[in-house]
């Protein structure tokens, strides 16, 4: 049974083309910055519940991680138990309170339509998320369960279970990630960086389905790191999604170049707003920057398959770089709450 990797999801938010409205009209106007204001304070609930719910994900891998040491005789069964049941106290205390704010999600009141299709999408997402999750913890529970009996056709049976639910996980952010994506035009320095995500997840996905082949497969002795024919199609998959992460990331920095050369003097209206500008530039710098060590370890993995010999590695990079990718997140949400209090400012002044 090998360890799964923490989900590397992520929902971002695209750069906002408000500046095409700053020359409307004063109502217009200020409806515009009313909606930014209420969708800053949605985005701020909603990635909290979502950060939440990655948390629950993520921590019940110290469970998989009791459920190989016992496999491995690294910790007694009594000893497994113990650390086992402390664990899951403080997951379902905290999935429990992660659902609960599902339900007090904060509703925007717009004045306009300009994003409610997106607080939509978003909200079914998280309450597909949620099951994911909750399906996930059913895994991971089985497993170490399994675990115990140390009968490997049982161990391999809820494994398998486990990895496709990372997979669900990663195919429902893809499937968010391509609706965003829609709404974008291809100038467009976001369009790039969720296009650079979906196909990092999707060389993801190819890799644990390669895995998936080896508990599959059946065992052939004799030949030293054998890799079963679907194995090695997936990996090669997994190369060529890895390839369209690396072209995405490439094409998105040179999109960010020409749309920060094209939209600077639209911010120029004042030094405040000039210092957000900067401000989303950065940030987007950054993220590619992530995007592209990501994608930089996972072709590490790629490179070593069947080995994982850089896995633990990788692992502790990944996690590294999606806090990261997070951190990033949460600046651009700050900018877009700077740019509603800035614009409501500057609309009241002009009446």
């Amino acid at each position: 049974m090998k360890r799964q990797f923490r989900a590397v999801l992520i929902i971002l938010i695209a750069l906002l083309t408000f500046h095409q409205n700053l020359l409307a009209g004063p109502r217009a106007t200020a409806d515009l910055f009313h909606d930014l204001q209420e969708y800053t304070r949605y985005l701020e609930s909603s990635t909290g519940l979502y950060n939440d719910l990655t948390d629950v994900f993520t921590r019940a891998s110290a469970i998989d991680d009791l459920s190989q040491a016992v496999l491995s005789e690294e910790v007694s069964e009594e000893e497994a138990l113990q650390l086992k049941g402390k664990l899951s106290i403080v997951i379902k205390e905290d999935f429990k309170a992660a659902t609960a704010k599902l339900d007090a999600m904060y509703a925007p009141n717009f004045k306009t339509e300009r994003f409610t299709a997106q607080v939509t999408e978003f909200n079914d997402y998280l309450k597909d998320y949620s099951q994911t999750v909750q399906q996930s913890l059913e895994d991971t529970n089985n497993l170490f369960e399994a675990s115990l009996t140390k009968d490997l056709t049982v161990v391999n049976q809820f494994d398998l279970r486990s990895r496709k639910t990372i997979i669900r996980a990663l195919e429902g952010e893809n499937q968010l990630l391509k609706l965003r994506m829609a709404q974008l035009e291809q100038s467009n320095p976001s369009y790039h960086l969720f296009n650079s995500i979906v196909h990092s997840n999707q060389s993801l996905v190819y890799l644990i389905k390669a895995r998936i082949t080896e508990i599959e497969a059946p065992e052939v002795t004799g030949v030293a790191n054998y890799v079963p024919e679907d194995g090695a199609s997936f990996v090669k998959i997994a190369n060529i999604e890895l390839n369209s992460s690396k072209q995405s990331v490439e094409k998105g920095a040179a999109s960010l170049k020409l749309w920060e050369k094209a939209n600077r003097h639209k911010f120029e209206i004042s030094d405040d707003f000039l210092k957000i500008f900067n401000g989303l530039i950065a940030s987007f710098d950054n993220s590619f920057e992530v995007e592209s060590k990501i994608n930089v370890a996972f072709q590490t993995l790629l490179a070593e398959y069947p080995g994982d010999e850089s896995f633990d590695n990788v692992n502790v990079q990944i996690d590294t770089l999606i806090d990261q990718r997070m951190s990033h997140q949460a600046d651009r949400i700050q900018l877009v709450a700077d740019i509603s209090a800035l614009g409501k400012k500057m609309n009241s002044s002009q009446r």
